[in-house]
């Protein structure tokens, strides 16, 4: 815990604003106390001439991973898959030791649903020591419609619960 808070860290398979994804990590972040922190995994980055990813967010993230409390992971789903930058997260902390501590996670993915393509995701978790407190379907549209929006604070609120379960004393009472 952070001062007291359950610490929260949003990773979101996207940056881009002409997708849903975005602005549903936004929504589950709006529903939660402090302290957060967010994630955006925009474009591809590559070594020139190297066929490997060079994320320089991958560590950085990791650690936020194995510090927070609470997990709350967001991705659309790009032919069935995953974007490149998080199937690298995945892969990088699946490759980690197991963390010392209990954590909780809430997933949402933006597309037509599709179990397999999760499975990344899931691994990530298994790996985090985190449990998954429930996993959410969002059509891909234009816009985030009003029952998608509602369905998402319930999903972060039901993660954020699980997490206070683990940590009763955290701020906010």
């Amino acid at each position: 815990m952070h001062d007291g808070y359950i610490f929260t860290i949003g990773i979101c398979g996207s940056a881009s604003d002409s997708g849903l994804a975005p602005a549903c990590l936004d929504t589950m972040l709006a529903a939660l106390p402090p302290v957060k922190r967010a994630a955006l995994l925009g474009e591809v980055l590559l070594f020139t001439g190297a066929p490997d990813l060079d994320d320089p967010m991958r560590d950085p993230i990791r650690a936020d991973i194995a510090d927070a409390e609470l997990l709350l992971i967001v991705t659309p789903l790009l032919g069935g898959g995953l974007p490149a930058r998080l199937r690298g997260l995945a892969r990088a902390v699946a490759a980690s030791p197991p963390p010392a501590r209990q954590r909780f996670v809430a997933l949402a993915a933006v597309g037509p649903r599709d179990d397999a393509a999760l499975a990344p995701l899931r691994r990530l978790c298994a790996a985090a020591g985190a449990e998954i407190v429930g996993e959410l379907w969002v059509d891909d549209g234009a816009q985030l419609g009003d029952a998608d929006r509602g369905r998402l604070e319930e999903l972060a609120r039901a993660a954020y619960a699980r997490a206070r379960t683990v940590a009763p004393e955290a701020l906010p009472r």
